[in-house]
């Protein structure tokens, strides 16, 4: 008599989005379905449609519907946010769910939870220096995780990732914090392909709107960059290793999925450029005056120390290809734009 055996359950929130749709991809690429069984939540009814087409169970609902979000959290074995680092309610109901899961089976599920890299920044408001330039400059390392748990709490996605620590320190789920810097590229598969990042594009918007390309102060300061697909092969990596209790994991889990530096100020001249060659904008020289804060007057500047030992490398471009992508970032938002006329 053959013995039956049940696939580990994966439940995705995101999946649908540019992050989560592009990681669903990969494991759709990768075959992780004869593996696993796999659901997403997803929104609209076409979607779920198209969710069954690829073999993917759908959830019908919204971040809002934290009961459906606990029930589905609690029959799964692995859980990933990708869907919205700010949203605390979301976050525990996917908590509760787990906390359930192990409470009940005696096995501690899995949650690999997407923050962001304005937890890192500081408002230098324009300043920055080449870390090759300046010894001091401030580097994150994902495996000094005594500096990443002693992060104020006014801190950006702050209030969200303390809950993930709190489930941590339960010992009841294993949990792996992905921390992403500028994401930038063309996602992958049918419901990312056409979804935006949002640093660069809200920049584009932004340069739309004012009528000028602009960066904060001197626009000296420097963020960290990865694409996409590099990011969704990081989920990959985690997850496999996660498995096998071969990756940090809790207070010790942080992931920065980091690949080159760039300035604001270069980013901006890219948008003028675009622009302007679109007759969009006047000029083809982006100027000062855009007002700071941690989003674009910053420094965030990391790197994937602990990603690195599961054999994580960036492969599909750095800050060269992030400028070239410009265009594309432009493309989608006019098009957006275009929509809501």
């Amino acid at each position: 008599m053959n013995k039956i055996t049940t696939k580990p359950v994966i439940f995705i929130t995101g999946g649908t989005g540019y992050i989560g749709g592009t990681f669903l991809q990969l494991m759709l690429m990768r075959d992780y379905l004869n593996r696993f069984t796999i659901s997403a939540l997803v929104r609209r009814r076409d979607d779920a449609q198209r969710m069954r087409q690829l073999g993917i169970e759908p959830v019908i609902g919204t971040l809002d519907d934290l009961e459906i979000i606990r029930r589905e959290s609690a029959k799964a074995d692995i859980v990933f946010n990708t869907a919205n680092c700010d949203h605390r309610e979301s976050a525990i109901a996917i908590i509760q769910g787990l906390t359930k899961h192990s409470k009940e089976t005696g096995k501690r599920p899995i949650l690999i939870h997407t923050s962001g890299a304005g937890v890192l920044s500081d408002n230098s408001k324009g300043i920055g220096v080449a870390p090759e330039d300046d010894p001091t400059a401030t580097i994150w390392d994902d495996t000094d995780f005594e500096a990443h748990t002693s992060i104020p709490m006014h801190a950006p996605h702050r209030f969200v990732d303390l809950e993930i620590f709190a489930a941590a320190k339960t010992g009841l789920v294993k949990t792996y914090l992905v921390v992403p810097p500028t994401v930038f590229g063309q996602g992958l598969g049918h419901f990312a392909e056409q979804r935006m990042s949002i640093q660069v594009p809200r920049l584009v918007y932004h340069s739309l709107m004012q009528r000028r390309a602009m960066y904060v102060g001197k626009g000296e300061n420097q963020w960290t960059n990865v694409h996409v697909v590099d990011l969704a092969e990081l989920y990959l990596l985690i997850l496999d290793a996660a498995l096998k209790d071969a990756a940090p994991e809790g207070l010790q889990g942080f992931y920065y999925p980091a690949n080159e530096y760039f300035t604001w100020s270069a980013v901006a001249h890219r948008i003028a450029q675009v622009l302007h060659a679109k007759q969009l904008l006047a000029t083809p020289v982006a100027t000062t005056g855009l007002q700071s804060g941690w989003f674009w007057g910053s420094n965030v500047r990391m790197k994937c120390s602990n990603g690195v030992q599961l054999g994580w490398r960036p492969k599909n471009g750095g800050t060269q290809k992030m400028l070239a992508d410009v265009e594309w970032d432009t493309t989608l938002m006019l098009r957006m734009l275009s929509m809501h006329k």
